[in-house]
């Protein structure tokens, strides 16, 4: 990442996104399992959740001056995609950046990785 990197207000994480950290993830597991331990993970980390709507695969969260939404969805037999959408109240805050990637680390070692973006990770 870069330095102007720091100062964005708006992180959203996608399949072909220029920065490999911040491209969606897929893992070997149900929505509702992902979703209920990202929830508790949030609040381990001192975060508050929002909303839980289950049937949209969202998740929606804050921290100190910035708030983000977690998508949830299966995309097909066994695999479930994981995006994040950040922003932050002010150009001076937290970097949204090392959020994203804490978030996808601590699901990567809870759950097996299959993708990153459009790659398949062997395992």
């Amino acid at each position: 990442m870069g330095l102007f990197d720091k100062f964005q207000t708006h992180i959203q994480t996608d399949d072909s996104h220029k920065n490999e950290a911040l491209r969606t993830r897929y893992f070997a597991a149900s929505p509702n399992a992902v979703l209920t331990w990202l929830s508790d993970q949030i609040k381990t980390q001192g975060q508050t959740v929002r909303r839980i709507d289950a049937e949209r695969g969202e998740l929606a969260f804050n921290g100190e001056g910035w708030d983000a939404l977690a998508t949830i969805i299966q995309v097909d037999g066994g695999r479930t995609a994981v995006d994040f959408t950040m922003n932050r109240e002010s150009r001076i805050g937290p970097d949204l950046g090392p959020l994203v990637t804490t978030y996808y680390e601590a699901l990567e070692q809870k759950f097996p990785l299959r993708a990153i973006g459009n790659q398949t990770v062997e395992r």
